[in-house]
C-alpha cells in the first residue's frame, strides 16, 4: 500500500486525517503530471518525492503559444469526504497563488473544482481551505451551479496558472482532511488582535501608530474585529519621514483615519471577503479584495497570510500600507455652477455652437431644479423655463431662454444672502 493513499478515519484522530503524505519515496508513483502541452504550450510542470519527505513540485511557466498552465494531480483513489469541512495543504510554496483542484471519479480532464492557494515565499504554511470555497470550473469558465459531491472525489491536484512566466516551486509537506469547523480554523492563538500582533515580532510599528492613535483599547476589544495588518516592512516602504510626521500629536487624526482603514466590523474570512469582493472600513470608505495578477489583492496590497485567528477577531497579513482615498470634492455652491455654467456656455455660443451652449444651460437647469439649497419658488420658476425652452426649435432661442433663466435664478440667489 502506497504512502500517500487514504489512510481513512478510524486510522486517526476525529478531527483532522491525514489523507496524502510523502514518507516513502514510491509514493511519486501514484501522481502525474499535466501540462499545457495538451494545447499546444511549453510549460514545464514536473515533480519529485524529495529526501524531505515532501512532493516538490516545481517547473517554469510560459504563456507562449496560448499556453500557461502546468499541474500535477493524484491517480484516482478512493477519497471520502462526507462530512469533511474542508483541506488542509501543508505546504512551503514561492509567494505566487496556486489552485488545489478536486475531481470527481470519471470528470473529464479539464474541469475540477478549484480553490485558490495562496503561499508565502520560503514559509511552510497550512493553508486550509473549506469545502465550500471550492468552485466548479471548466476550461477556466466557473459553473457555479455545479455542487461538488464529497462521496465522489477521486483525485487531487494543484495547477499554477496565474499568467505570470518564470519559475515556480510548490513544496507540499502532507494533504489532511478537516472534519470540523474548529478543525479546519487557523491554529488557536492566545489573546486579542493587539496581543497576537505583538506575539507575532513583525507589527511593532503598527502597534506603535496604534498607540499614537488611541486605538489599542479598540484591537482588544470584544469586537469582533478583522484587521489587514501591515508588517514592519510595509511601514518601512513608505516614503522616507512619512512614519515620523504621522506620529506626530498634531497628526493623530489622519493617523487614526489611516488605521481604521485597515479594519472591518466583524469576523471576516478571507474566503469571504474574496465572495462578497468588497468590505466596509471602520474609516468610512470601502476596500476592495480580490484575485489579481496571480494573488489576492486587499486595495493595493498584497496578501500574506491570511485568517490568523485571535479572541475578538482575526488578523489578515498584507505587504502594503493603505491609504484611504482622499475626501471628494464638496458639491458646487449654486453661484458658482452658475458662473461656471455661463462661462462654458458662453465660449460656445460666441464660437458659434449654440447647440452645446444649450445642452450646457439645460444640464445646469436640471441640477439646480432638484437643488434644496434654493427656495421652492426659485426651483418652479426654473422647471416652467425648463419646458418653455424644451418647446422652442430654435437651439439659438433655447439657449437663450435657459440664460435668462440662470440669470434671473442668481438674482434671486443674491437676493436671499
Amino acid at each position: 500500500m502506497f504512502i500517500c493513499a487514504w489512510l481513512g478515519q478510524s486510522a486517526l484522530s476525529a478531527e483532522v486525517k491525514t489523507a496524502f503524505s510523502f514518507e516513502e519515496p514510491t509514493a511519486a508513483k501514484e501522481w502525474f503530471s499535466v501540462n499545457d502541452g495538451v494545447m499546444g504550450g511549453i510549460s514545464k510542470g514536473n515533480f519529485k518525492v524529495t529526501k524531505e519527505n515532501t512532493l516538490l513540485f516545481n517547473g517554469e511557466l510560459s504563456l507562449e503559444n496560448n499556453g500557461g498552465f502546468a499541474s500535477i494531480r493524484s491517480k484516482d483513489v478512493k477519497i471520502d469526504l462526507a462530512g469533511a469541512s474542508g483541506i488542509i495543504v501543508n505546504a512551503r510554496g514561492d509567494g505566487r497563488t496556486y489552485w488545489v483542484g478536486l475531481r470527481e471519479a470519471k470528470q473529464r480532464g479539464a474541469s475540477s473544482f478549484r480553490a485558490y492557494l495562496p503561499t508565502v515565499k520560503g514559509e511552510l504554511k497550512s493553508i486550509r481551505i473549506p469545502l465550500a470555497d471550492f468552485k466548479y470550473q471548466t476550461f477556466g469558465r466557473s459553473l457555479p451551479l455545479r455542487p461538488l459531491n464529497p462521496l465522489a472525489v477521486s483525485s487531487i491536484g494543484f495547477t499554477i496558472a496565474d499568467k505570470k512566466a518564470g519559475n515556480f516551486q510548490l513544496e507540499i509537506e502532507s494533504i489532511e482532511i478537516a472534519y470540523s469547523d474548529d478543525a479546519l480554523a487557523q491554529p488557536a492563538t492566545s489573546g486579542t488582535i493587539a496581543d497576537v500582533a505583538s506575539q507575532a515580532g513583525n507589527f511593532k510599528t503598527l502597534l506603535a501608530a496604534a498607540q499614537q492613535a488611541g486605538l489599542v483599547d479598540a484591537l482588544n476589544s470584544e469586537g469582533p474585529l478583522t484587521f489587514f495588518a501591515p508588517t514592519d516592512e510595509a511601514f518601512a516602504a513608505l516614503p522616507e519621514g512619512t512614519i515620523s510626521t504621522l506620529l506626530k500629536p498634531e497628526n493623530k487624526q489622519q493617523l487614526a483615519n489611516i488605521l481604521k482603514y485597515h479594519v472591518i466590523a466583524g469576523r471576516v474570512s478571507l474566503a469571504d471577503a474574496l465572495k462578497a469582493g468588497q468590505a466596509p472600513t471602520l474609516e468610512g470608505n470601502t476596500l476592495k479584495v480580490a484575485f489579481q495578477n496571480g494573488s489576492v489583492r486587499v486595495g493595493e496590497a498584497k496578501l500574506v497570510t491570511a485568517d490568523i485567528t485571535a479572541s475578538n477577531g482575526v488578523i489578515h497579513v498584507i505587504d502594503q500600507v493603505l491609504l484611504p482615498p482622499p475626501p471628494a470634492n464638496p458639491p458646487l455652491s449654486s453661484v458658482a455652477l452658475i458662473h461656471l455654467a455661463i462661462e462654458r456656455g458662453v465660449a460656445q455660443f460666441n464660437s458659434g455652437n449654440p447647440a452645446a451652449c444649450a445642452d450646457i444651460y439645460e444640464i445646469t437647469v436640471q441640477a439646480l431644479r432638484t437643488d434644496s439649497r434654493l427656495s421652492e419658488k426659485t426651483r418652479d420658476e426654473l422647471t416652467a423655463e425648463m419646458k418653455k425652452a424644451g418647446a422652442s426649435n430654435s437651439e439659438s432661442d433655447k439657449a437663450w431662454i435657459l440664460r435668462y433663466a440662470l440669470d434671473r435664478a442668481l438674482q434671486s440667489i443674491h437676493a436671499s444672502m
